[in-house]
């Protein structure tokens, strides 16, 4: 478990979203430096930003239900998962796994840039990309990490909190997207019984920080 080995969380987990952001400014000026590498319209640079914002948000839906909640015949695989994700599940009140790490980020980051540029041939298209994911994914980081952190009362948090709470609560295999439901719409893995779930006084002791 991610409690037995502390080196693990020093790669793969941040503490807060801060933490993240910091791992993440380097890449976002090498992105913008390679922006400047040319001479491409905006029109086709702001496609490439928005085709990764909807990338990452699919990613994070994917990830999350063919990788996270696969049982792996694989050892090593399974020891990974348990030291965080499946950990996550049964440690709900451990904030030191809610944020992913520089061994994950920056593998991640640097392969979607790679595969775009391997299709464009055009470092500017695929850092526009580039940034794109990581800002759908900065954007995750802190989704995720506030929902297991206060009440939310209103809103979008309100929302989203409730729909991914239901997936730790009640439906593990359901709900598995952070930020949006689309996927789980298309990819027929939503559960509209979370509008009717509520946390209980003692979930929100349990869980919730402030």
């Amino acid at each position: 478990m991610a409690t037995k080995h502390p080196r693990l969380l020093k790669w793969f987990a941040s503490g807060n979203p801060f933490f993240v952001l910091l791992k993440l400014v380097p890449l976002i000026l090498l992105f913008c430096w390679l922006l400047t590498k040319g001479e491409n319209s905006h029109l086709k640079g702001a496609f490439l930003f928005i085709l990764g914002l909807v990338t990452w948000s699919f990613f994070e839906y994917a990830t999350h239900r063919w990788f996270y909640h696969i049982v792996f015949k694989n050892k090593k695989v399974m020891w990974f998962l348990e030291a965080f994700h499946l950990y996550h599940h049964h440690n709900l009140t451990d904030y030191r796994v809610l944020n992913a790490g520089l061994f994950l980020i920056y593998p991640l980051a640097l392969f979607f840039w790679l595969v775009v540029f391997l299709i464009t041939f055009d470092v500017q298209l695929a850092s526009c990309f580039g940034l794109g994911t990581l800002g759908y994914y900065f954007f995750y980081e802190n989704v995720h990490y506030f929902i297991h952190y206060k009440v939310f009362t209103s809103g979008y948090m309100k929302f989203i909190q409730k729909y991914h709470l239901y997936h730790h609560y009640r439906k593990w295999n359901k709900n598995f997207g952070n930020t949006v439901t689309i996927w789980d719409r298309l990819l027929g893995t939503y559960d509209g019984g979370y509008k009717e779930f509520e946390l209980s006084e003692d979930m929100k002791k349990e869980l919730i920080h402030g």
